[in-house]
């Protein structure tokens, strides 16, 4: 009888534990505690442009704050706002010609194994110039495939699963072993 009471103080403990953590974790996450969040708008966005150190714990920041520029100075007692002023626009490029993108050279099969002479530096100097001119001026026929483009998606690696081994689990709620040890001093206190 006083097992079962004890089992059952033990899973009610347990349960009001986790149903606290449970409670602080929702608290947590809606930003009840410890930091503010805006309600019911956005929170604006923030683009730090620069930062020079100028002493030991000083430092000079530029930000972007929703349209406006800020230079700030931080120390290690504080921020003051050094000036402010209107951020400028971002810069455009118009692009007025066609765009050569990056190709790859196609490998072409050698006939014989011949050994390649190494060119001098005029020779490079002149292959250079060559491909500039024909970077600027529009081929008529594609001489080699675009390059592939790759995804820039971030979850290109597969993920690694890692299985801890017993001897990490040992001891811990985890292990089978614990478990086993539990069970069998709780039935030797039964038999006793």
């Amino acid at each position: 009888m006083d097992t079962l009471v004890i089992t059952l103080r033990v899973a009610l403990s347990l349960g009001v534990v986790l149903a606290l953590m449970w409670v602080l974790h929702r608290r947590t996450a809606k930003g009840q505690f410890g930091r503010a969040k805006a309600r019911g708008r956005r929170s604006a966005a923030i683009e730090v442009v620069g930062r020079t150190g100028i002493g030991g714990k000083a430092s000079v920041v530029v930000v972007d704050v929703e349209g406006e520029r800020l230079v700030l100075g931080v120390t290690e007692h504080g921020v003051s706002l050094l000036t402010s002023g209107e951020a400028p626009a971002p810069e455009l490029t118009i692009v007025t010609g066609a765009v050569q993108l990056p190709v790859r050279a196609v490998p072409v099969a050698a006939p014989t194994q011949t050994p390649v002479p190494t060119p001098s530096a005029e020779a490079f100097r002149q292959e250079l110039a060559l491909q500039d001119q024909a970077a600027t001026s529009l081929p008529s026929a594609p001489a080699a495939e675009p390059l592939p483009m790759r995804p820039r998606n971030r979850d290109r690696r597969p993920q690694r699963t890692v299985v801890p081994t017993s001897a990490q689990l040992q001891g811990s709620l985890l292990s089978a072993d614990t478990w086993r040890q539990a069970a069998a001093a709780l039935r030797s206190r039964r038999a006793g």
